[in-house]
């Protein structure tokens, strides 16, 4: 940690402990902005109700410590306000085992969000001590010193005195930057609950896999991992140029060409035929197929260059071709090791988009009756994406359809 970084988060409220970290380090949370804050309990224990079950109307069932969630939520501006601060909750979503918020600052602040975040955690647990005596009761807690201890010697003093925690340590926030982005997080947040029982009824539509091997390539997986086993598999690469032989025209963009109109309309007949498009979604181009598949329920194998971190989901349209059974999102572990390309670093955007297509071609040149999807156990999100490679041991599907 630098000096300068240091005394930007300090002057600006950031807290700088384990318990609550900046999610961006060029973000001012002290100043006016929009969040969707997303909370996790401990372990995901399905602590706050459960879900009703009704994809038509679908709902959470709050029990009494889930109700005193949402109220404690709501109640947030009023306790913010009587300490001269300005904020505003535009919605929430409380959920068996996490809760969703979002959460607008009007007004620069003295302190940055994580305090907010960080009070509304300690009003929540302070029900789930009085609902659930004698927890934490008796014990000399001194919370603002727990709080900036680190995550084990946090765990040692839970383990010590027998303590389960109503949180995990930390928290999510998505900064709400464009216009129109608002909008889309609320749509998120209000179809938590239809979504979650969509992935409780079908499961295996949303796989959510830590770590596969697709010959000798290692992923992070969530939707239908069976769409690798499907025998025709086609790449969508459009470069962002027309190309003239081995030149690029760099005042006509290729996807404004009859070349790729051609492309495009053959690409949306074979995947209508049973082909599944293979694609990172890149160019422009690529971008335009991606939308015609969500558009029209067509296959599609989407690599992202993006990690997953555990409890990772999809946007709402992604989400929703992969409750259609017609999606597959991998995230190539360990991007930013593969090859420089064209002696630019693996490090730089244009290294990673060249080996994505790569990896793109290499999934479709696989034969899934020879090339064997290795499904393994569930690991700590911190081993995607850098780090040793755990031996994948658990289960061997050889595809073939």
């Amino acid at each position: 940690m630098t000096g300068d970084w240091y005394t930007y988060w300090k002057e600006r409220g950031g807290l700088l402990n384990s318990a609550h970290r900046p999610h961006s380090v060029w973000q001012n949370y002290s100043a006016r902005g929009t969040y969707l804050i997303t909370i996790v309990t401990y372990n995901r224990a399905r602590l706050f109700g459960e879900l009703n079950n009704n994809p038509s109307a679908p709902s959470v069932v709050l029990n009494k410590l889930g109700q005193s969630v949402a109220d404690q939520w709501l109640q947030t501006p009023a306790i913010q306000s009587a300490r001269g601060r300005h904020i505003r909750v535009l919605g929430h979503q409380v959920m068996p085992d996490h809760f969703h918020g979002i959460l607008q600052v009007e007004e620069p602040m003295d302190v940055g969000i994580g305090e907010i975040i960080r009070g509304f955690k300690i009003g929540c647990t302070q029900v789930y001590r009085s609902l659930y005596p004698p927890y934490m009761a008796d014990l000399p807690l001194d919370r603002d010193r727990l709080a900036r201890s680190s995550r084990k010697q946090r765990e040692d003093y839970y383990a010590s005195n027998d303590i389960t925690p109503l949180f995990e340590d930390n928290y999510d926030d998505t900064i709400c930057y464009r216009e129109g982005q608002l909008e889309n997080i609320v749509r998120y947040v209000k179809d938590n609950p239809r979504r979650a029982i969509m992935r409780a009824l079908h499961p295996d539509l949303f796989q959510r896999r830590q770590h596969i091997t697709i010959g000798d390539m290692d992923f992070a997986a969530y939707g239908n991992i069976f769409l690798l086993r499907r025998p025709w598999k086609e790449q969508v690469f459009c470069h962002r140029w027309k190309m003239n032989g081995d030149q690029r025209d760099y005042n006509t963009p290729f996807e404004t060409t009859d070349t790729f109109r051609q492309q495009r309309a053959q690409w949306i007949q074979d995947a209508k035929d049973g082909a599944v498009l293979v694609t990172p979604g890149i160019s422009k181009g690529e971008q335009q197929l991606v939308k015609d598949c969500i558009e029209n329920a067509l296959p599609l194998i989407h690599l992202q260059k993006e990690p997953m971190p555990s409890g990772w989901n999809p946007e709402l349209k992604r989400h929703q071709l992969c409750e259609m059974g017609q999606l597959l999102i991998l995230s190539p572990w360990s991007l930013d090791l593969m090859d420089d390309v064209n002696d630019i670093p693996a490090t730089t955007d244009y290294s990673r988009f060249h080996n994505m297509n790569t990896l793109a071609a290499r999934i479709c040149a696989s034969s899934s009756a020879q090339t064997p999807l290795t499904l393994s156990s569930p690991i700590s999100a911190s081993a995607i994406h850098g780090g040793s490679t755990p031996s994948p041991s658990v289960s061997a599907i050889h595809g073939g359809s």
